[in-house]
């Protein structure tokens, strides 16, 4: 259940997600490839001594918690492979057509599934009258 929580917040906009967290995201990676380097800046930024892993020091308050969730290996901390591997089954996951490209349609699905409400689309700025001859 825990897996799909984290899957759900993922999806709505990577604010919340708990591994590779940033300030914010203005929209969540659609394809498998924007997924993927996402992943890889996120882990860069928060591997704060740059050593390849990251701890629970680095991961802040919910740090021990992740570490308990996403520590595969059992060695204390995160590498980048556990915390790709992760993210990828959350975004294959989510993808349930298997196209690499998760949809609005399939991310409000993972949301709603969770029971969180689905992430909002942008406002589209309102179309302009046409200038009135004088």
């Amino acid at each position: 259940m825990k897996f799909h929580i984290l899957a759900a917040a993922a999806f709505a906009g990577f604010a919340a997600t708990p591994l590779l967290a940033q300030a914010a995201q203005p929209t969540p990676p659609s394809t498998r490839a924007e997924m993927e380097q996402s992943i890889q800046a996120r882990f860069a930024a928060r591997d704060l001594n740059h050593d390849g892993f990251l701890t629970a020091d680095e991961l802040g308050e919910s740090g021990p918690a992740r570490i308990a969730q996403l520590d595969t290996d059992h060695d204390g901390k995160i590498s980048l492979a556990e915390g790709r591997a992760a993210m990828l089954a959350m975004f294959d996951r989510v993808d349930t057509n298997h196209d690499g490209t998760v949809s609005d349609e399939e991310r409000a699905a993972a949301m709603a599934q969770m029971g969180q409400p689905a992430p909002q689309p942008a406002p589209e700025s309102a179309p302009q009258p046409a200038p009135q001859p004088n």
